[in-house]
C-alpha cells in the first residue's frame, strides 16, 4: 500500500498526546518576574484591554507553560500570544484554572477521605469526612460529629488547585532557547473616571479648573510599572487591533502626564510615564488644568407638567436651583475634550478659604459644548406659586392661570429662568413678561428680581389634550 500523506498538524496533535499520556516534564512557568513591558488600557465601563512582554526559556517539542499572575477577572476567550522571535510556536490548547486554595476548596476535595485531629497531647483521631454541603460532617470512632477537637491535619494538598489564577497552555516549539512572549487579553474589573474641581473666584465670575482621573483596579491582578492609557467613551468592547491602529491628534501636555489622541469615535489618554497598578487600589493622576475660565451663574424655577392637569399640591415653596455653566471652547482657557465625571464646585469665603458649593456628574463633553453644574439650591431666593384661575373652555381644551412669587433677599440682583412643562398642546393667551417657546411642550420666562424686591409672574395659558 503506497503510504499516504501525513498533514504537520496531525504530528503535533499526537505529540501532544504523547505528552498528556507520558510523564511529563515539569512545565514551563513564567510569572510577573519575567515581564519586560505591560500596556494597560482602561474603559470607563469595567473593562481594560492588557498586552504584555514576558522573557521566557522555551524548550523545544511540546510542553506545558503555565502563564501566572493574570488578573482574577481575565476573559481567557479574548487571548491573543504570540512569540516575534520563533515563528514556529504554535498555542495548541489553553486552560484557565481558578479553583483557588482555600480551608472550603481544601476540604471539599477531602469528601469521602480520612484525615486527622493533632491533640494538645501530640495524639492523633482518625476521622472521615462525609461532606461539605451545610458545614463538615465528620465519622470519628463509629460516630456522626460535626465538632472534633484539635488541630485539623491532612496528609497533602488536593491536586488541581491553585494559590492564584494562572493560564496553563499546551505550545509547541521547534526552537529552544529564550524568546519573548507576546499576549493580550481582557479584564473586568478596572474601571475609571474623570473628576474635576472647579474653583472659583469670589465674585464667581472666573475658574481655574483642575482635572484628574481615577483609576480603579479590582480585576484581581496588579501590574508594575504599567503604560496606562485610558479610553473615555461607552464602548462594548474593543479589539487590540483597533487601540494599535489609532490615528493620533496630539495635545500639549505637562511632562510626564497624559497626552490626548483621537481613537476612532472616542478618545485615548496616555501617560507619558510608567506607573503600577495594584489591585484593589484606586489611584489619583493628574490630567490637566485650565486657569481663568468664564463661569456664568444661573437661577432656575421649574414648573412640573401635572400642574396643567388641575393636580398637585403647590403650597410648599418649590426651590430656586443653582447652576454654573461655561464653555468648552479654547477661546475660554479649555477646549479640551472632557470625559464623563464629576465636577465639585468650591468658591472663597470673606476670609479666603475654600467652601463646598456644590457638585453635579457630566456626561462626555466634546469640545465647543457647553457643561453646566447643578450645585444646589438658593438659599435667598424664595417662589411662592399659585393656580389663580382653571375652566373647561372646550370639550378638550381647558385654560389654567398661574401667579409665580419671586422675592430676592440677595444683595444684588438676579434673573430666574422659570421654566413650565405644559405638554398637550398649548396656546399663551396673556403673561405679565415675554414667554419664550423652548420646545412643543415647554415654555420659559427670564424674570428679574432686583435687590431685596419682588417681582410676580402672570400669565395664562390654553392646554389641549
Amino acid at each position: 500500500m503506497t503510504p499516504r500523506f501525513v498533514a504537520p498538524w496531525f504530528i503535533v496533535a499526537l505529540q501532544a498526546v504523547a505528552v498528556l499520556a507520558a510523564d511529563a516534564p515539569p512545565p514551563v512557568v513564567s510569572g510577573a518576574a519575567a515581564r519586560r513591558g505591560v500596556d494597560v488600557t482602561v474603559y470607563n465601563r469595567d473593562l481594560a484591554l492588557v498586552r504584555e512582554t514576558r522573557a521566557v526559556d522555551l524548550p523545544a517539542g511540546v510542553f506545558r507553560l503555565e502563564f501566572r499572575d493574570v488578573p482574577a477577572q481575565i476573559d481567557p476567550v479574548t487571548l491573543l500570544v504570540n512569540a516575534p522571535g520563533d515563528k514556529s510556536f504554535d498555542l495548541l490548547e489553553q486552560n484557565y484554572e481558578f479553583d483557588l486554595m482555600s480551608r472550603q476548596r481544601i476540604l471539599e476535595k477531602y469528601v469521602g477521605k480520612d484525615l486527622s485531629w493533632i491533640q494538645e497531647d501530640g495524639k492523633r483521631v482518625q476521622g472521615t469526612l462525609l461532606g461539605m454541603s451545610d458545614g463538615p460532617v465528620f465519622r470519628v470512632g463509629g460516630e456522626i460529629v460535626f465538632d472534633v477537637p484539635g488541630r485539623l491535619a491532612l496528609p497533602a494538598l488536593p491536586a488541581n488547585l491553585r494559590d492564584r489564577p494562572t493560564l496553563v497552555w499546551l505550545a509547541s516549539s521547534e526552537r529552544k532557547g529564550a524568546t519573548d512572549l507576546e499576549a493580550s487579553y481582557v479584564t473586568h474589573g478596572m474601571s475609571w473616571q474623570a473628576d474635576y474641581v472647579l474653583q472659583l473666584d469670589a465674585a464667581g465670575q472666573r475658574g481655574d479648573l483642575q482635572a484628574w482621573v481615577s483609576v480603579d483596579n479590582r480585576s484581581g491582578g496588579a501590574f508594575e510599572d504599567a503604560k496606562l492609557l485610558l479610553v473615555a467613551g461607552d464602548v462594548n468592547q474593543v479589539a487590540p487591533k483597533q487601540v494599535m491602529m489609532a490615528e493620533m491628534s496630539m495635545m500639549a501636555t505637562r511632562d510626564g502626564g497624559f497626552v490626548q489622541e483621537e481613537l476612532y469615535d472616542y478618545h485615548m489618554y496616555t501617560l507619558q510615564r510608567p506607573t503600577t497598578l495594584l489591585d484593589n487600589q484606586i489611584k489619583q493622576i493628574a490630567l490637566f488644568e485650565a486657569q481663568g475660565m468664564k463661569v456664568e451663574r444661573h437661577y432656575r424655577l421649574t414648573g412640573q407638567e401635572y400642574y396643567f392637569r388641575g393636580m398637585g399640591d403647590m403650597s410648599q415653596a418649590p426651590p430656586v436651583e443653582v447652576f454654573y455653566s461655561f464653555a468648552n471652547r479654547a477661546s475660554n482657557a479649555l477646549g479640551k475634550p472632557l470625559p464623563a465625571g464629576v465636577v465639585r464646585v468650591y468658591g472663597k469665603s470673606a476670609s479666603g478659604g475654600r467652601q463646598l458649593l456644590g457638585e453635579d456628574r457630566i456626561n462626555h463633553t466634546p469640545v465647543d459644548e457647553t457643561v453646566q453644574l447643578h450645585t444646589g439650591n438658593a438659599f435667598d431666593l424664595v417662589a411662592k406659586r399659585v393656580r389663580t384661575d382653571s375652566s373647561k373652555v372646550a370639550d378638550d381644551r381647558y385654560r389654567y392661570s398661574f401667579a409665580i412669587t419671586l422675592r430676592n433677599h440677595k444683595t444684588e440682583s438676579v434673573v430666574v429662568e422659570v421654566v413650565e412643562s405644559v405638554g398637550g398642546f398649548w396656546e399663551m393667551k396673556a403673561s405679565s413678561l415675554p414667554a419664550k417657546k423652548v420646545d412643543a411642550s415647554t415654555i420659559s420666562f427670564a424674570v428679574p428680581v432686583a435687590a431685596g424686591g419682588e417681582t410676580v409672574l402672570t400669565y395664562t395659558v390654553d392646554v389641549r389634550y
